[in-house]
């Protein structure tokens, strides 16, 4: 069995640049162990934070995101429309 820290794992993101300051090399990866497993980013220069989407919330997303044809009832042309 492999040994596990409990201290949180941090990691610097080569060039990636902060969504909300736009600092590059300023970004962090953060993973929690306990109480139990978390992934998020934060920024050192502003304290900019974000999660990772769950399996869920990436459903949620491509539902909301799917095209939409609407036919005219001759089958002869439609119209896409992107929500």
């Amino acid at each position: 069995m492999r040994y596990q820290s409990n201290r949180p794992k941090r990691q610097f993101l080569a060039g990636v640049a902060c969504p909300s300051c736009k600092a590059l090399d300023k970004v962090v990866q953060i993973q929690l162990y306990q109480p139990e497993y978390d992934e998020y980013i934060e920024c050192t220069a502003c304290g900019y934070t974000e999660r990772r989407p769950t399996p869920d919330d990436i459903i949620d997303i491509q539902q909301s995101n799917h095209q939409e044809t609407v036919h005219y009832g001759d089958d002869s042309a439609g119209i896409v429309r992107f929500k």
